[in-house]
């Protein structure tokens, strides 16, 4: 791998972007009262960006890799902290141990083929705008001698 090309900050701001875009899709869980496959979208291009932008646009695979693991991340987690909001009336303990022993308990019913397609809407943005950007190499014109 070139140097300076490092994973540190890609995986952290993937992780950040990945919170971000469950508390994200929250919000708009609570108040729609329903879950919206466009936050799914944005959850995986919140992470693709992060990515892309941290590793200064020369992305790898692996890159790409962090980023869809990043994006699943965020949908996953964005399930939960909507479970947990609705099941605790509110935020106050969204991060106990009971709260979490229940997600875990009901995920047969908080998961459906639905949130298969809701992974992959997060999963393909961030996987595609994480990608390498290919350098087309410059043409050079064709000149005809002047006589």
């Amino acid at each position: 791998m070139e140097r300076g090309n490092n994973l540190v900050l890609p995986i952290l701001g993937a992780l950040v972007a990945a919170v971000l875009g469950a508390v994200l899709w929250t919000v708009v869980g609570v108040s729609t009262e329903r879950e919206v496959g466009y936050v799914a979208l944005g959850v995986g291009a919140l992470t693709g960006f992060a990515v892309q932008l941290l590793a200064n646009k020369r992305t790898t695979r692996v890159h790409q890799i962090i980023a869809a693991v990043a994006a699943a991340i965020g949908v996953l987690l964005g399930k939960y902290f909507l479970f947990a909001y609705v099941g605790n009336d509110g935020f106050d303990g969204m991060f106990n141990s009971y709260t979490f022993s229940m997600f875990q308990e009901m995920s047969g019913e908080i998961f459906d083929a639905l949130d298969i397609l809701f992974l992959a809407l997060a999963v393909v943005p961030a996987w595609r705008i994480a990608a390498p950007k290919t350098v087309q190499p410059i043409q050079p014109q064709q000149s005809t001698p002047v006589e």
